[in-house]
């Protein structure tokens, strides 16, 4: 992946998903290993417990200055709170997930105050925690339950924030239980919704599994691609030398 993405000119990270204790260790293993000494890398966790115990596994290998926090959202414990404030990250993914109200108001709520679900808003929460790198995930949910707000959320937080924004939308496309009776398309329509990120304005796309990227980075380019045309023609804005216009011309 990282080769391709050389390649094509489209920077790509390697999420590690950590889903019990005894994996901490084989993981971290892997990642001073054999991962690039100069790429950053992202540290994915659900349970509060266990991220506090990574972050202190981080901490102890020198690693947080190359760690992406995947996530910080409404749910975070003190204990994390804590955890962090002592194991800062170098960066942190925030999860604009609003239980209440799932539209992209919503989402902008929860990242100003809190939505009420917590005592500020989750971008001040990440800033006093210590964390100066910001990436906002805006929440993509399952099929009929507002998911495309996760698209559609993207131009609107980047215009309200001016942070680096993006989401995950292939999670949608994994719960959709109705491309079971398209077993050969499944993988096209996974690696295929992430189009829609760069479309809108996105600044990174979350997915997975790690064998889509085959498909999902030559995607991406060919969009960015696409893109690049029309703002530079329209707009003036002249894409760099790593850009994959630049890179693939």
């Amino acid at each position: 992946m990282l080769d391709l993405s050389k390649k094509l000119g489209n920077y790509s990270i390697t999420d590690f998903f950590i889903r019990k204790e005894e994996y901490i260790e084989k993981i971290l293993n892997f990642i001073e290993e054999k991962y690039p000494k100069d790429q950053p890398f992202s540290i994915d966790i659900i349970e509060p417990d266990l991220k506090v115990k990574t972050l202190e596994h981080l901490a102890r290998r020198n690693l947080l200055s190359r760690t992406i926090y995947n996530s910080i959202h409404v749910g975070i414990t003190d204990e994390e709170r804590d955890a962090l404030r002592n194991y800062t990250p170098d960066m942190a993914i925030i999860v604009a997930f609003n239980p209440k109200d799932k539209s992209p108001d919503g989402k902008i709520e929860v990242l100003q105050n809190g939505a009420n679900l917590i005592d500020s808003g989750l971008i001040d929460l990440t800033k006093k925690l210590g964390i100066k790198k910001i990436l906002v995930d805006t929440a993509a949910m399952a099929p009929g339950d507002y998911s495309g707000a996760a698209i559609a959320a993207i131009p609107v937080i980047k215009e309200e924030f001016g942070l680096p924004t993006g989401c995950a939308i292939h999670n949608v496309v994994e719960k959709s239980k109705w491309l079971d009776d398209f077993k050969s398309a499944r993988k096209h329509v996974d690696a295929s919704s992430n189009v829609n990120i760069p479309l809108f304005g996105g600044d990174f796309a979350i997915f997975g599994p790690i064998h889509n990227f085959d498909i999902v980075l030559p995607m991406i380019a060919w969009q960015d691609i696409l893109i690049s045309e029309y703002v530079e023609n329209y707009f003036g804005v002249t894409p760099d030398e790593v850009h994959p216009r630049r890179k693939l011309f």
